[in-house]
Parts: C-alpha cells; structure tokens; sequence
C-alpha cells in the first residue's frame, strides 16, 4: 500500500504525462456530446405544449422588437458585471427626479424583499391588505415582524380607514398595493395622499405599483408624485407588466435619498441586473406604441371577458389592470384543476383568501375565447 502514497505535485505530474500519452477524446467528459449542445437542446418551459398561460398577468406580446434588438446586441458584454448607472439617469430623467432617489435592481421583487430588512429587523410591525401581494409581507414574517392584515373592504378596495385604525405605536411601515393585486381595484390619487398626510411621520408607506401604467389618475399623479411632494414613501416599479420583461427581471424603486440609502445597503448594488435586460430596459423606455399595443389588448381583453361573463351570469370585479377575478360556482381550486386539465392555465382564489374566485390574465383573443370556452365547460 506503500506505493499508492504519492504527493499532489508528483500526482499532477503524472497526470501530465497521461495527457500526452493518452488522447483527450477517451474520456467522456473531454467533449460534450452532440446530443447536450445547449442550441440543440429542447428547454421545459414547466407548461404543456401549447398551454394557455393566463395565470402571471405576463404580457402576451413580449418586449419591445427595438428592446430585442439590444439585448441580443448587449450579449457580447455578458462577460462584464452591470453598471446600472445610465439606466438609472434615464429613469431620474423619465420621472423627474434626482438619481439619488433612484435605486435599480433583480425586479420589484428585489425591493419587495429587501425593504423589511431595511425597515423592519428589529422589530417593527407592518400593516397590509389580507387580500393582495404577498412577497413584502411574507418576508416580513420571516424576520419576525408582526404582520397585520386588513381585509379588503365590501367593494373589493383596499380599506384605508381600517388600515389607519390598525396602528400601534410599533407600527413603521404599511404596504399598499395599487392598482391592487389581486382584486385589479385601484385606489385614486386623493385617497392615497390624504392618507399619507394622516400618517405619524415615523411610518413608511410603500406603494408597490407594478401595474402604474394602468393607473386612471388623468393628471398623471401616482405615489411617485407623493414622493416628490416629501412624504415618507416608497414606490416600486417593474418591467415585467407592460414592458414584457418579466423573464429577464428588472425594477426599479424610488424614494427619497436618505430611505434609498437604506434600501441599498440590502440590495445587490446593480450586481442583479444582467447586461441583455440593462439595455432591453433602456430601449423599453422609448416605446410608447409597444406600451400602448399592450394597453389596447387589455381593454379588448375586459370587455370581451366582462361580455361573456354576463352573458354567463358569472359576477366579475371590474379591473383596471390587465387581469381580473370572476366568481365561479366551485371551489377556486377545484376549478383551477379542472381548467389546467384543458391545457388552460390560471389563479385560484385561495392563494388571496377568495376561495370561489379565479383570477385571470388578459391573453391574446383567441386564447381569451379558449379560456372562456374551457369556463363554460367545467361550470
């Protein structure tokens, strides 16, 4: 057994020495086979072949062409780590703010998850809807914050007043979503200021605004501008809705300097955006007829889904955002599975405490008509 003892540097050496005498190509993992050529190489996208998707609010158009174009150019610099400085000018310019009150990253999400560690690590209880977006407060359980949620109010809006009444002196951050996830109920402008202006100045509002092209406000006011008139708030926004970038990840939050300063130090500090969606971000920005196409597809997509479900004696919630939530006779579960076994895709309540509803995602026509037809069926 003696002879097996040999050191590291005499076993690379004679490692070397078998390279040159034996061929590389006798050992399998020398060259990979033709069969794993990633361009040949058939990708599980986690959905069956032509599955209706209308359970993510994705945009069924994709990005831009022009945003396309230069992702696939930016791809030759895959090999350098993301800047995201220009991207960030762009967007101060584009809401009219200073840079410092910008802060990009790995989508919404990114903020989502960061903002009750900034905020809420020591602690801090948040107050939120029970019926919309998750992720900010299912983080915030994570790290031991008190979570209190207020259920939507009779006409499926977020419930300012009960919100307001829920505050305890520990209370440092309240989320809202608007327009709202999942309901599509969007509170107006006014609503949301006066609430801000009620607030202890030592509460955090953060506005998670993923679907702000659909907002109604005819001034083009939104939680940005709150943020602009002072007030303690943080907006997010996303690519992923009417810029179709959900795959490729990219948001964006802002904030006064100070509470970007805070994100930041929990963020990934650009080190989140990858060089094909930093330049796909940029071109997304400058195209209003992509943005505008998507707009259309919606609001044909909620009259024929309104259309049909009347017709069906289906109650609805009427939405503002490119999905809506329809009552069924079942247990939203139930139905789900059922859709999903007619190759159509969508949400079930339970997933927001609304057990007999689904929430479905404004498709293409034809895959609105295979959805409706598949309803029809199962109920």
């Amino acid at each position: 057994m003696a002879n097996l003892k040999i050191s590291r540097r005499s076993f690379m050496g004679s490692l070397a020495a078998g390279v040159a005498v034996l061929p590389l190509s006798n050992y399998p993992w020398a060259y990979p086979s033709k069969a794993a050529l990633p361009s040949e190489r058939k990708i599980d996208w986690g959905y069956p072949e032509g599955a209706i998707r209308l359970n993510a609010n994705e945009n069924p158009y994709g990005p831009s062409p022009n945003a396309i174009k230069a992702m696939e150019k930016a791809l030759s610099q895959g090999h350098r780590y993301t800047r995201a400085t220009q991207l960030t000018k762009e967007l101060a310019s584009y809401h009219g703010v200073s840079m410092d009150m910008i802060i990009a990253g790995c989508g919404s999400t990114e903020f989502l998850r960061i903002a009750p560690w900034a905020f809420l690590r020591d602690g801090g209880e948040l107050v939120t809807a029970l019926q919309t977006f998750k992720t900010l407060p299912r983080e915030a359980k994570k790290i031991g914050a008190k979570v209190i949620e207020i259920p939507i109010d009779k006409d499926f809006y977020l419930d300012l007043q009960s919100m307001k009444k829920a505050l305890t002196p520990k209370t440092k951050m309240i989320y809202l979503v608007n327009p709202n996830n999942p309901t599509g109920t969007c509170r107006d402008f006014e609503d949301i200021q006066n609430f801000c202006a009620s607030l202890p100045k030592t509460i955090i509002v953060f506005i998670d605004e993923a679907y702000s092209h659909f907002l109604e406000d005819k001034q083009g006011r939104s939680g940005i501008t709150l943020v602009k008139q002072g007030y303690k708030v943080i907006v997010s926004r996303t690519f992923s809705k009417v810029y179709g970038l959900a795959g490729m990840r990219l948001g964006y939050a802002i904030a006064n300097p100070s509470i970007i300063a805070e994100l930041r130090a929990f963020g990934f500090r650009n080190m989140g955006i990858n060089q094909a969606v930093f330049a796909g971000g940029l071109v997304s920005l400058e195209d209003e007829k992509h943005v505008q196409k998507y707009k259309n597809l919606v609001k044909d997509g909620q009259e024929y889904f309104y259309n049909q479900f009347d017709s069906m004696g289906l109650k609805y919630i009427p939405s503002t955002t490119p999905f809506l939530m329809v009552k069924v006779n079942m247990a939203s579960k139930v139905a789900q599975k059922k859709l999903a076994s007619k190759n159509v895709f969508v949400r079930k309540g339970e997933d927001w405490q609304m057990p007999d509803y689904l929430r479905i995602t404004m498709g293409f026509p034809e895959e609105n008509k295979a959805c409706v037809s598949a309803l029809k069926k199962i109920l």
